[in-house]
């Protein structure tokens, strides 16, 4: 990903922030905590806003385990008696999936004192360990909706149903099987199709795209070339196209968009469990969560952040949270295994796609 960070803008998010911050005593003395996160826009985003403070609080340093969230999930899964980190970043069902797993743990609540203000809609895992435990920390919210080439898309979409828009098919970039909200579009096809589970596998079956996606830059130079002008899409990742010039835009369709909380949470079997709990609250912060907000476009969850209307208009944040369809993710949770089967064996095959 090529999404930059301004080093002047950080020094001013931060220097404005310090203030504010409370600095704690060392909890670790040379400590190295490892994240495991993506790449791209959200790493370059933790180095710029949140390792500085997170240093001088603390005392430790960050390193980084980057990739995917399937493929850092399954290395946690693989390598469970000695973790290859210690804080997770990923979606609302990763957590409760690695909590049933056995490798994701819970934090305390009295260590996370940022938790008290963040909004409700954001909390969607409500599993943990106790009263005074919480299973990870919703750190920024995203929309899942519809991209589409304003250049080339002269009656832009409205609804999930203008994906089986005749003019779409062929030219059309669509969440793969393992996509984190693959099992959302099971749910809405179904309900498109009247109701029924089976009816939606159905109606799935009948989309025609040309390339299934997990990262938007599986798709962008198509988007570019011509050849697909519709594609699903996390919003902070068009944002961060329409800045690098792509001719791209999205809306919200009709029925809402698919609202996204993206967790951080701690790797069960830790050895830094005191610098990961100071991590996840620092993740919770006004001040990073104002910083994330600016600069990758990612809506925050805690109630202080206040953003200027620029900044606002491009995030899932304030009025568009009202436009945005929560899941519940323990129903994804359980259902995935048998849904990704039902799509690669009565749906993939239809589609032919790339």
């Amino acid at each position: 990903m090529t999404h930059k960070i301004t080093m002047t803008r950080r020094a001013m998010l931060l220097g404005a922030a310090a203030a504010p911050l409370i600095a704690r005593p060392a909890l670790a003395q040379r400590a190295t905590l490892s994240v495991s996160t993506w790449g791209g826009v959200t790493q370059d985003g933790i180095k710029a806003y949140v390792a500085p403070e997170f240093e001088k609080r603390t005392g430790a340093t960050l390193a980084y385990d980057i990739g995917g969230q399937g493929a850092r999930y399954n290395k946690l899964l693989a390598q469970r008696n000695n973790p290859p980190a210690d804080v997770f970043f990923s979606t609302d069902e990763a957590v409760i999936a690695g909590r049933r797993a056995g490798i994701l743990t819970s934090a305390s609540r009295k260590n996370l004192p940022n938790l008290a203000n963040i909004h409700a809609w954001a909390q969607t895992v409500t599993e943990n360990d106790g009263e005074g435990t919480i299973a990870g920390a919703p750190y920024t919210l995203l929309a899942y909706a519809l991209a589409y080439n304003p250049a080339v898309v002269k009656d832009k979409p409205t609804s999930w149903a203008d994906m089986w828009r005749p003019e779409f098919q062929g030219k059309f970039a669509f969440a793969a099987p393992v996509h984190s909200q693959m099992p959302a579009f099971v749910t809405l096809a179904a309900e498109l199709a009247g109701g029924s589970l089976d009816a939606g596998f159905k109606k799935l079956a009948e989309l025609r795209p040309s390339k299934l996606t997990v990262f938007w830059t599986d798709w962008a130079p198509l988007n570019k070339s011509g050849d697909v002008t519709l594609a699903t899409e996390f919003d902070y990742y068009v944002e961060t196209m329409k800045s690098q010039g792509y001719p791209i835009d999205y809306v919200i369709p009709k029925e809402k968009a698919i609202g996204c909380p993206e967790y951080v949470s701690i790797v069960k079997g830790t050895k830094h469990q005191a610098i990961a709990e100071a991590f996840l609250d620092l993740m919770l912060s006004p001040q990073v969560q104002t910083a994330f907000a600016q600069e990758t476009f990612q809506g925050p969850t805690n109630k202080l952040v206040k953003l200027t209307a620029a900044s606002e208009a491009r995030c899932a944040c304030g009025a568009r949270v009202d436009q945005l369809r929560f899941f519940d993710p323990k129903v994804f949770a359980d259902n995935r295994a048998v849904w990704t089967e039902r799509l690669n064996t009565e749906v993939v095959p239809h589609w032919r796609a790339r």
